[in-house]
């Protein structure tokens, strides 16, 4: 069966595991894996899917980059050391403002004279790429993935005409990450470009992105996901809000205006020191973050005294972070999840604390069997300290 890829139809790039179905097929089934898992809760409020654009979608790729300076091959690494890799300049799902500047990519490899990495040898320097693009600001960053730290003054020096080529591209930087292993990102991020981050608006907040900073694949379907759980909030009528796992703010900027005060915990200095920024800016005066482990804030839960608390874990789930959630004494309490099976393991956990009202499917990321979900949950039993 031939799809809409010409790098599926051709085996050059198997990642949409379920593109072959259609588009009502693919949502069905994640609702019916999603309802399986979540069995234990019923009854429960099952809201409809919310579908996303099924093309052009991804405002963020990664690339490997391998082959030779003559010749670089920009996609996916190969499966072995005999596979020099696949190329993928065209890829569907990404917005056309990455693929225009992934065509553009070779001349500049060229020019800096960066040689592409060679797995098999573990020499070359250019090992990836990262390219985030902001549907709203129209702005966008690269990240170069090098080895070392040797080819910095040829990048500076070309920059320029990188940047006169691709007007949209504010900000470019390299990351060094020398380990030749998987590990796609190092520590050190080193920017050739004035400014070290774009503009990103996401509802009524407009926040600086930083190539470090986490931020969703695709842009449409975060803000329908930040959008419901501000409703939600609003229908339960609670004052006091505070997040878990925060990163640079996007849920509790978009739950702020209906509630009193609100606290966002996140473990990366980095992202709060930006939230709080873009608070500031806002003149969000009741909007706060702290730079916490959100498994040791039981303190600052006592003292707050959140009405209502959203978690936003990483695919891992809440791990230490759960007897903590056991011991809230929040009424409503909020889970956004990118892992169905980790979301099913930490709601039975929590079964007894709390009873879940609704669920909704998103669909971030389309023809793959991955989806995000939100749902509500109240309080079963009040925690005595």
């Amino acid at each position: 069966m031939k799809t809409f890829c010409s790098y599926y139809n051709q085996g050059v790039c198997t990642s949409c595991s379920q593109i072959k179905q259609s588009y009502t097929e693919q949502l069905n089934s994640k609702v019916d894996k999603l309802t399986k898992l979540l069995s234990f809760a019923e009854p429960y409020e099952l809201l409809n899917p919310v579908g996303s654009t099924t093309t052009g979608f991804r405002n963020k790729a990664k690339f490997s980059i391998t082959g030779a300076l003559e010749l670089p091959i920009i996609g996916l690494t190969g499966e072995n050391e005999l596979d020099q890799g696949r190329e993928i300049k065209n890829c569907p799902l990404h917005h056309p403002a990455i693929n225009q500047l992934v065509h553009g990519l070779p001349a500049f490899i060229q020019q800096t004279k960066l040689i592409p990495y060679q797995i098999k040898f573990k020499q070359g320097e250019l090992k990836g790429a990262i390219i985030y693009f902001s549907s709203e600001s129209q702005q966008m960053y690269l990240r170069l993935i090098l080895r070392s730290k040797e080819g910095l003054d040829r990048i500076r020096k070309h920059t320029p005409i990188l940047l006169n080529q691709f007007p949209l591209l504010k900000c470019l930087s390299a990351n060094i990450q020398p380990i030749p292993h998987a590990i796609l990102e190092g520590e050190e991020e080193i920017f050739f470009t004035p400014n070290n981050f774009i503009q990103h608006k996401i509802g009524e907040a407009t926040m600086t992105l930083h190539p470090q900073g986490f931020v969703q694949t695709n842009q449409e379907m975060a803000e329908k996901l930040y959008t419901t759980a501000a409703e939600w909030v609003r229908d339960t009528r609670t004052q006091t809000f505070m997040e878990l796992f925060s990163g640079q703010g996007a849920f509790s900027f978009f739950i702020q205006k209906y509630v009193k005060q609100a606290v966002g915990v996140e473990i990366n200095p980095e992202a709060v020191m930006r939230a709080n920024q873009t608070a500031q800016e806002m003149n969000w005066n009741h909007l706060s973050f702290i730079s916490e482990d959100a498994a040791q804030v039981s303190g600052l839960i006592a003292k707050f005294k959140p009405e209502l608390m959203l978690v936003n874990p990483p695919r891992r789930g809440l791990g230490q972070a759960l007897e903590l959630m056991k011991k809230t004494n929040a009424q409503y309490f909020i889970y956004s999840s990118c892992n169905a099976e980790t979301l099913a393991n930490d709601l039975f956990a929590l079964k007894d604390h709390f009873q879940v009202i609704k669920i909704q499917l998103f669909d971030m990321f389309p023809h793959t069997k991955h989806f995000e979900t939100l749902v509500l949950l109240k309080a079963t039993i009040a925690y005595k300290n």
